[in-house]
């Protein structure tokens, strides 16, 4: 008998599916008849919602990086803080953000795997791109309320959160040291 599901739930499905394929066997060993393996699926059903198996691992991609950037800011308490107050709480704190990360344990596991830095850096990108337009509303209200002078809340915002990256993806420096470095840098070219 052929099970009808709605097309979210489905999508869904797939998405999981792929996910412990990918944590277990490996992005590049994995291949559309693994995932479709998994859920007990057709190949051609597995087509039917993703062209590929890399629009699968995007997808994958996309709802942990969102779940990642979700996750972190509702822990924080920002409201009614300073700019600077808010530096200094988020800013170059990876580990305490791992936290988050670990409570999706088939993606922490695809993401963190030894050799897979290529996918956590892919993931690190992500996260980021979701963060931009948040760090530039952040910004724009630090502006508004004077407490900093810019021009362009976005493109600082890009500067500010892909800034970081360089010293957040070196593996040589003491993750306390990265924090350090991000925060004076930050709050050294706001002027505050």
């Amino acid at each position: 008998m052929r099970i009808v599901k709605d097309p979210e739930e489905r999508r869904q499905e797939i998405v999981d599916g792929a996910i412990r394929v990918f944590a277990r066997k490996g992005y590049e060993k994995t291949a559309i008849s693994d995932i479709a393996g998994e859920i007990g699926i057709s190949q051609g059903l597995c087509y039917r919602y993703f062209p590929s198996k890399e629009a699968i691992y995007d997808a994958a991609l996309d709802q942990y990086a969102a779940y990642i950037v979700e996750q972190n800011l509702a822990r924080t308490q920002l409201a009614g803080k300073t700019l600077k107050e808010q530096i200094l709480l988020m800013s170059g704190k990876t580990q305490e953000y791992s936290t988050t990360e670990r409570d999706l344990k088939p993606l922490y596991d695809l993401f963190h795997k030894e050799g897979n830095r290529k996918l956590h850096d892919q993931l690190s990108l992500r996260v980021s791109e979701k963060l931009v337009p948040l760090i530039a509303q952040v910004l724009r209200t630090a502006a508004e309320r004077g407490e900093v002078r810019l021009s362009d809340p976005d493109a600082a915002a890009y500067f500010f959160v892909f800034g970081q990256m360089g010293i957040l993806l070196d593996r040589t420096l003491p993750e306390e040291t990265k924090a350090a470095r991000i925060q004076s840098c930050l709050l050294e070219l706001l002027g505050l």
